[in-house]
Parts: C-alpha cells; structure tokens; sequence
C-alpha cells in the first residue's frame, strides 16, 4: 500500500485499538483495509489517484469482475478490470478490501426532500431556483449517503401549477457550490390539482402560462418595429445584463409554434419571469410533469406536444398511472415511478382485491422508467430494487433501475451510474451483496474521495450499538418529562421540526401521492 505519511503505521493501529494479530492472516487483511481508509483521509489532499481492489467489482455497464480493481485518478475512473491486469499509479493511494463488494452509487433521479420547503404559494414560478432553498445540513442528505446514494436530482414538489428549476448535487459538502453536480436541471409542472384547484383549471393554468409567454414575445416584437424601447429601459432599470449575447436577438428555435422577429429583441429585454419558459418551448430545458392520476397522462402528453417539450418530458407518475402505460409507451417518455411499487384497488364488481405490481407493468411496455425510494434510511434505492427481484423482475433491469436509468434520465449517464472509464468516481463499498438485507454500505466514496466510513458513523453506532456519542445528552435526558418539555426550552413538547410529511404535497401522510390533490 503505497502512502505519502511519515508517521508510524503500526501508531495509527494502536491508535484504532488493535492488538498484535500477527497469526491470524484474515484479521490482518482488515487491519490493512482500516489502515489504508485512515491514510486515505489524511493524504487527499497530496494525492489525487486512488485504487481500489475489491473482491467483486458489479460495474453495472458491464460484466462483474472478481478480484477486479477500479483506478480513479482526478476524480475519475481510469481503468477497470482484473487485478494483476490494471496497472496502479506508484503514488495512488490504495484500498485492499478483498472481502467486500464495490458497486456504482445509487442513483435518485427526482426528489423534493433536502429542501427547507418543498412547494411555494406561487401558482407559476418558473424564474425560482431551488438551490435558493437547499439545506446542505439536512439529515436527509447524511441518509442518503449512508444508503449509498451519491448522485440526487432535486427539484419543487407537487403542489405547483409550474415550479422552479431544479439541481443535482450530490449528498456531501457544507454549501451548496459544494455539492452541485449540475445546476438548472429542469422545471417542475403538474397536472394533478393543487389545493383550490380542479383539474379543468390546474390544466388551463398550465396552458395560459404559455400563452402568455407568446403575447409577451410577440408584443416586443411589435414594439422594436415601432421604435419603442420601454423594453431596454426597464431591464436598464432592474440591473440586467445587456452585454455580450445577452445584448443580442435571435430568432426563436424549438419545433412547435414560433414569433416570427424575435432575433430583433435583445434576449436581455425579455421578461425574466417569463424567459426560462421559453427556454422550455425552445427544447432547452428538462421538464418534469407529475401526474396523480392516469387521466392526468394524456394531458400532460399534450401539453408537451403543443408547445414543443415532449423529447425533453419526463412524467413523474403516481403509481395508479401504470393504467396509462401503453399511452406513455407510445409517446416515448421515461418517467420516474412512485415510491409504492405495488397498486392495490377493489373490483367495483365482486370486491376482490387486485394487486398489480407497476414496475412489472412499465418494463412489459418497454418504458424506460426509474425507481424512487420510499424514505431515506430503511427503504432507499437499494430497498427498491430488492423488492422488483422480488417480484420476479431481472435483477438486471431492477439494477439499472436505481443507477444508469435514473443517471440517464438525469442527462449525466455518462458520468454516473456505472463503474467505466471516464466516469465520476464514485464507488461503494458493501459487506456484501448490493441487494441483500445483511449487507451494509461500508464505505463510499465520492469523486475519488472517501465520503462515508461506516466504522466511525457516528448515527450508526448509536442506533444499532447504543454508543452515545461523546459530549452529548444521553437518551433518558432526551426523554420528554411529564411536563411535556422537549428539551427545546418552550416546553410544549413539540421539537420545532417538521411534520415528516416527506412526500411533497403537505397531505400530512409520507405516502408518495397526492390525497385528492389537495397539495398545500
């Protein structure tokens, strides 16, 4: 194992509490192990390559490996394959963990949780970005991690006629610009009524803000032919950039309708509450539709077609929307799944209960669809692909489901998702098989650096080995009193926390759907 450390290495074994354990060779190999994940933290600053050697390597994009080794260099992959095959870097620092399994992290492709709110008031507010509302430190986040996600699309929860824009980041860092993947990655809309609404008025509210948009282009059209220049005057005002291409028209692109002598309009001049969706009718711009019903399918469908945007559609559907599979097959659209995978409902006729498993059903049909996980611990990604093998479902397609699916729907499938060369470097570490309810995530690394350490998480140890951490209350003082009092000082027994309702839509339940659309 090569290191840049000048310390003793057997100091930093007496420092883990390790007796001498020269006779036993499989001890050693973990000690070993420890070691290089100890040196691994200390040193990533004075190098920048790291090789793991692991004793299965499931790379997803293509065959599994035994006794394989995974190279990252700069923080991406550089080799794969057999080891005594792969050439290691001199000076990269090494992971020998002959007994554990690596695996790409898990990927979740649309998520509302991570924020400090997930909806707004505003029915349509598409000039919002929601990296205004990440909250780095969210336990959601150091969850995710411990389940193995390492790549996370967030955007604005159901209860919105158009959201904001929505971000990818991955689930370490303290900022923001530290976590960021990509930003501007796509706007939220939804079919299925928020609260005030019915479905008649959300649908006439989506298709009004796109006719506003063109009233608007078509009226600076006409007022740069008059020789009017409010326009520029009023983005002058508000500080916009008019300098560069932002100082400059053109014509207007996309596939669906167009204003003719939008190239005369400088881009800068145009409302900027209304110019991302424009972006949308140009093909530029990821959207995500959420539909709460199959009826709400086909007119999300069309509103796509009308104005443009179907390529760049991805439906996010409530698990009752496998009765409009074949439409969305038709239509060539990926879609994320509910959380829920399996639909339960009656039979109007003879009361019988009919279960219909809705992965099965989208992967008959031949849609490419993504998993979505029920919470962020006990049922993550992992969890959901489990229970579609399960269910009889190749354990391939269930695979892909939670990583090169959801990567691709993403737009980063060529950076995560899988272990091959020229992909991000993030690599976990089970005891075991991925999908297997005994394996743990041990260790995960990120970009070629070490994120998560299961043997020094904190959580962890406390939960599953009741290990109070050190300068912390215990659990009996934790306890509320008779008195009701939290511990928060206000003494009303309630901590000042949310009401874990997680799914998006403030219908007080964690179930992934919409209760009669009643969102907010």
């Amino acid at each position: 194992m090569s290191t840049h450390s000048q310390s003793n290495p057997m100091d930093t074994v007496r420092q883990l509490g390790v007796p001498s354990m020269i006779n036993k060779p499989r001890a050693c190999a973990r000690i070993v192990a420890a070691l290089g994940i100890a040196l691994l933290a200390t040193t990533a600053e004075a190098s920048d390559k790291l090789a793991i050697k692991a004793g299965r390597v499931i790379t997803v994009t293509g065959e599994d490996i035994v006794d394989g080794v995974i190279v990252i260099e700069g923080g991406r992959i550089t080799a794969v394959g057999v080891a005594g095959e792969v050439a290691i870097p001199w000076d990269a620092e090494v992971i020998d963990v002959p007994e554990l399994t690596a695996f790409p992290g898990f990927v979740e492709a649309h998520t509302w949780r991570g924020m400090d709110r997930a909806n707004e008031s505003i029915d349509v507010a598409p000039f919002l970005d929601i990296r205004d509302s990440i909250d780095p430190v969210n336990f959601y986040f150091e969850d995710m991690l411990r389940s193995g996600v390492t790549t996370i699309g967030v955007g604005q929860g159901n209860a919105c006629v158009i959201g904001g824009q929505g971000m990818i980041v991955k689930p370490r860092g303290m900022t923001v610009e530290e976590m960021l993947v990509r930003p501007r990655s796509g706007l939220k809309m939804s079919i299925a009524p928020k609260s005030g609404k019915s479905r008649a008025t959300q649908a006439q509210a989506l298709r009004r803000a796109f006719a506003d948009l063109r009233r608007h282009l078509e009226q600076l059209v006409q007022a740069q032919k008059d020789g009017d220049d409010t326009a520029r005057r009023e983005a002058l005002y508000q500080g916009r950039d008019l300098e560069g291409e932002r100082g400059k028209g053109r014509a207007m692109g996309g596939i669906a309708w167009k204003v003719d002598g939008l190239e005369l309009v400088p881009r800068g001049e145009i409302d900027e509450k209304l110019e991302p969706l424009l972006d949308v009718v140009e093909g530029n711009v990821t959207v995500w539709i959420y539909c709460g019903a199959p009826m709400d399918v086909p007119i999300a469908l069309d509103i796509a077609r009308e104005n443009g945007f179907l390529q760049e559609t991805r439906l996010v559907l409530d698990n009752s929307c496998w009765k409009a599979a074949d439409v969305i097959a038709e239509a060539g659209v990926p879609v994320v799944l509910d959380s829920r995978l399996m639909h339960v409902e009656r039979d109007p006729v003879t009361g019988e209960e009919i279960e219909t498993f809705v992965p099965g059903v989208f992967h008959e049909q031949g849609v490419t669809f993504a998993l979505r996980s029920v919470n962020s611990t006990t049922e993550s990604l992992w969890f959901q692909a489990a229970m579609c093998v399960a269910y009889g479902m190749d354990e391939a397609a269930a695979l892909a489901a939670v990583t090169t699916t959801p990567a691709e729907i993403l737009g980063v499938g060529n950076r995560v998702g899988g272990l091959s060369v020229g992909m991000d470097g993030n690599v976990l570490l089970f005891s075991g098989d991925p999908l297997s309810v005994t394996s743990f995530v041990e260790y995960v690394i990120i970009e070629g650096e070490l994120a998560y350490d299961r043997s020094t998480d904190v959580r962890a140890k406390h939960i599953l080995e009741g290990l109070v951490p050190p300068n912390t209350a215990s659990a009996a003082d934790m306890e509320i009193g008779e008195h009701g009092d939290d511990g928060d000082g206000d003494g009303d027994g309630d901590d000042g926390g949310d009401d874990d309702d997680d799914d998006g839509d403030d219908d007080g339940d964690d179930d992934g759907d919409d209760d009669e659309g009643q969102d907010e």
